[in-house]
């Protein structure tokens, strides 16, 4: 194995990782609304106090168990994947730690991706992904190094598992690594 020529790729919340860890070692959307938000940082501490006096850690369901007419097509698309034998699994919950929120509202993971340049930066997002924004953002913030893939007509979750579009997004990944990596 050679330690100096590493490729990493990174689905969903990876995708946002991946390029946080790049910024520092040069081998390789927030549901709620602003109010809200801020309310769960804020009840944060509170609730850091309550699991170190022994209460249970508090938690919330980050989907809800079944879409209809009034769910926003983004969150029916998790949930069509997430809630169904296509993305679920016993162990997963499901839920997030309300307690956490305070940690997430201090991570930006674009923040310094310029940082990774001038190793390559390869992006792929479905033409319809509700997280298309953040790769054009990583890719307009970034001087030069970095590509924008986009798979026409895919949303978010519709490159999880959906053939007709994984298949060009992979065929580009191998190209993107095999010329980078070779």
């Amino acid at each position: 194995m050679d330690s100096d020529r590493i490729g990493v790729m990174g689905v969903c919340g990876s995708g946002a990782y991946v390029p946080y860890a790049a910024q520092t070692d040069h081998r390789f959307f927030r549901g709620a609304g602003p109010e809200g938000w801020q309310q769960m940082v804020a009840n944060s501490g509170n609730l850091r106090s309550a699991e170190a006096a022994g209460a249970p850690a508090a938690t919330f369901a980050v989907l809800p168990e079944k879409a209809d007419a009034d769910t926003p097509a983004p969150t029916a698309d998790f949930v069509d994947y997430y809630k169904t034998p296509r993305g679920s699994h016993p162990r997963s919950t499901g839920d997030m730690v309300v307690r956490s929120a305070d940690l997430l509202d201090q991570f930006d993971s674009f923040a310094d991706v310029a940082k990774i340049a001038p190793r390559p930066l390869l992006t792929v997002a479905g033409t319809e992904a509700v997280t298309r924004g953040f790769s054009e953002k990583v890719v307009a913030d970034s001087p030069g190094n970095a590509e924008l893939f986009l798979v026409e007509g895919a949303t978010h979750v519709d490159l999880y598992d959906r053939d007709q579009y994984v298949t060009p997004a992979v065929a580009k990944l191998v190209e993107f690594f095999s010329k980078h990596l070779a």
